[in-house]
């Protein structure tokens, strides 16, 4: 989770002064929101039926790829903590 924070910061800070900075740092907020649910086990709640990409926005992924490979990881650890459980 940390990782997907700091590719999300890296964005904010590059969209500083652009129309993208509201719905960028936006998308952080959300990305705080998931951060603080893994961190209290709660992810699975705070994401309800909707994947780590679509809680976030798929436009809004689409226009970032650098943040891809942290979505990637995130993931691949939910999946690998579900195949545990």
């Amino acid at each position: 989770m940390g990782r997907l924070l700091t590719a999300i910061q890296s964005e904010e800070t590059r969209a500083i002064d652009t129309p993208e900075w509201r719905r960028t740092h936006a998308i952080l907020r959300r990305a705080e929101v998931l951060y603080w649910a893994a961190k209290k086990s709660t992810l699975g709640i705070a994401l309800g039926e909707q994947s780590p990409r679509a809680y976030l926005g798929m436009e809004w992924l689409a226009r970032h790829p650098r943040v891809l490979p942290a979505i990637q990881d995130l993931e691949s650890q939910m999946q690998d903590f579900a195949r545990q459980a």
